[in-house]
Protein backbone atom coordinates (compact mmCIF):
# COMPACT_ATOMS: atom_id res chain seq x y z
CA UNK A 1 0.00 0.00 0.00
CA UNK A 2 1.68 2.99 -1.17
CA UNK A 3 0.13 5.96 -0.76
CA UNK A 4 -0.09 9.49 0.96
CA UNK A 5 0.44 8.47 5.12
CA UNK A 6 -3.10 7.91 6.19
CA UNK A 7 -1.96 8.34 9.87
CA UNK A 8 -0.22 12.02 9.34
CA UNK A 9 3.11 10.72 10.52
CA UNK A 10 5.40 10.76 7.15
CA UNK A 11 3.43 14.24 5.54
CA UNK A 12 4.49 12.93 2.57
CA UNK A 13 3.79 10.59 -0.71
CA UNK A 14 5.25 7.15 -0.96
CA UNK A 15 4.47 5.86 2.36
CA UNK A 16 4.02 2.57 2.75
CA UNK A 17 0.09 2.64 4.38
CA UNK A 18 0.65 -0.73 6.09
CA UNK A 19 2.20 1.38 8.88
CA UNK A 20 -1.62 2.55 9.22
CA UNK A 21 -3.21 -0.98 9.09
CA UNK A 22 -3.35 -1.98 12.44
CA UNK A 23 -5.41 1.30 13.37
CA UNK A 24 -7.57 1.23 10.42
CA UNK A 25 -8.89 -2.03 11.63
CA UNK A 26 -8.46 -1.35 15.20
CA UNK A 27 -11.09 1.94 14.21
CA UNK A 28 -8.89 4.44 15.33
CA UNK A 29 -8.25 6.23 12.08
CA UNK A 30 -10.85 8.29 10.42
CA UNK A 31 -13.47 6.88 8.81
CA UNK A 32 -12.72 8.46 5.30
CA UNK A 33 -8.89 7.15 5.77
CA UNK A 34 -10.06 3.75 6.61
CA UNK A 35 -12.19 4.15 3.20
CA UNK A 36 -9.41 5.75 1.14
CA UNK A 37 -7.16 2.30 1.93
CA UNK A 38 -10.39 -0.04 1.40
CA UNK A 39 -10.42 1.64 -2.39
CA UNK A 40 -7.15 1.05 -2.74
CA UNK A 41 -7.15 -2.80 -1.95
CA UNK A 42 -9.88 -3.10 -4.40
CA UNK A 43 -7.03 -2.51 -7.03
CA UNK A 44 -4.54 -4.04 -5.44
CA UNK A 45 -4.08 -7.69 -4.70
CA UNK A 46 -0.77 -7.57 -2.87
CA UNK A 47 -2.52 -4.89 0.28
CA UNK A 48 -6.07 -6.68 -0.10
CA UNK A 49 -4.15 -9.78 0.97
CA UNK A 50 -2.06 -8.08 3.19
CA UNK A 51 -5.81 -6.20 5.15
CA UNK A 52 -6.94 -10.04 4.96
CA UNK A 53 -3.84 -11.79 6.84
CA UNK A 54 -3.77 -8.70 9.54
CA UNK A 55 -7.48 -8.20 10.11
CA UNK A 56 -7.71 -12.56 10.17
CA UNK A 57 -4.66 -12.31 12.92
CA UNK A 58 -6.41 -9.91 15.17
CA UNK A 59 -9.55 -11.88 15.16
CA UNK A 60 -8.10 -15.07 16.16
CA UNK A 61 -6.15 -13.18 19.12
CA UNK A 62 -9.46 -11.88 19.88
CA UNK A 63 -11.27 -15.17 20.08
CA UNK A 64 -7.89 -16.55 21.91
CA UNK A 65 -8.10 -13.98 24.87
CA UNK A 66 -11.84 -14.23 24.90
CA UNK A 67 -12.16 -17.86 25.85
CA UNK A 68 -12.45 -19.36 29.48
CA UNK A 69 -10.51 -22.26 30.42
CA UNK A 70 -12.72 -25.30 31.26
CA UNK A 71 -14.09 -25.13 34.85
CA UNK A 72 -12.13 -28.62 35.63
CA UNK A 73 -8.61 -26.57 34.65
CA UNK A 74 -9.74 -23.42 36.81
CA UNK A 75 -10.36 -25.67 39.98
CA UNK A 76 -6.80 -27.26 39.78
CA UNK A 77 -5.30 -23.84 39.22
CA UNK A 78 -6.94 -22.88 42.17
CA UNK A 79 -6.73 -25.16 44.55
CA UNK A 80 -2.52 -25.18 43.39
CA UNK A 81 -2.59 -22.03 44.51
CA UNK A 82 -3.95 -22.00 47.72
CA UNK A 83 -1.19 -25.09 48.17
CA UNK A 84 2.26 -23.78 49.57
CA UNK A 85 5.04 -26.55 49.97
CA UNK A 86 8.07 -26.34 51.71
CA UNK A 87 10.91 -28.26 51.53
CA UNK A 88 13.16 -27.94 54.45
CA UNK A 89 16.54 -30.07 54.04
CA UNK A 90 19.13 -30.58 56.58
CA UNK A 91 22.88 -30.96 55.95
CA UNK A 92 25.44 -31.71 57.83
CA UNK A 93 29.12 -30.76 56.49
CA UNK A 94 31.85 -33.60 57.07
CA UNK A 95 35.71 -33.18 58.41
CA UNK A 96 36.86 -33.61 55.04
CA UNK A 97 34.46 -31.11 53.37
CA UNK A 98 31.63 -33.22 51.81
CA UNK A 99 28.20 -32.51 52.48
CA UNK A 100 25.73 -35.21 53.16
CA UNK A 101 22.25 -34.69 53.53
CA UNK A 102 20.80 -36.52 56.51
CA UNK A 103 17.14 -35.47 55.68
CA UNK A 104 14.59 -33.90 53.18
CA UNK A 105 11.00 -33.37 53.80
CA UNK A 106 8.30 -31.92 51.95
CA UNK A 107 4.89 -30.40 53.82
CA UNK A 108 2.25 -29.38 52.05
CA UNK A 109 -0.09 -26.78 53.69
CA UNK A 110 -3.71 -25.98 52.24
CA UNK A 111 -4.18 -22.24 52.40
CA UNK A 112 -7.61 -20.62 53.77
Amino acid sequence: MTQDDPTGRSGGAGRDLRYGLDEALDGELPAEMVQRMRRHTDDCPECAEEWERVRALKELVRRSCADRAPSSLRERIAVHCRTVSVTRTETRTEADGTVRITRTSTVRRELG
